[in-house]
């Protein structure tokens, strides 16, 4: 079973957010030079009741999240 906030949210639903968390060289590969550059880890979290409901470090996941 997926992870559920105290909502019933999953991390697919539209209700909920992501977190992309960088490395330093990541991060200044995406902020300083505006290049894409793939996340460390994906935080999903609520919007309605601000619980984190998984964090990922899925390969297959991060490279949705590459850039955003």
């Amino acid at each position: 079973m997926e992870n559920t906030c105290k909502c019933g949210y999953d991390m697919n639903h539209l209700k909920t957010i992501h977190k992309s968390e960088y490395s330093k060289w990541g991060w200044f590969l995406f902020t300083v030079l505006g290049l894409s550059a793939k996340p460390k880890s994906v935080k999903f979290i609520c919007t309605d009741c601000g619980d984190t409901i998984c964090k990922s470090t899925d390969s297959g996941i991060l490279n949705k999240y590459v850039g955003r």
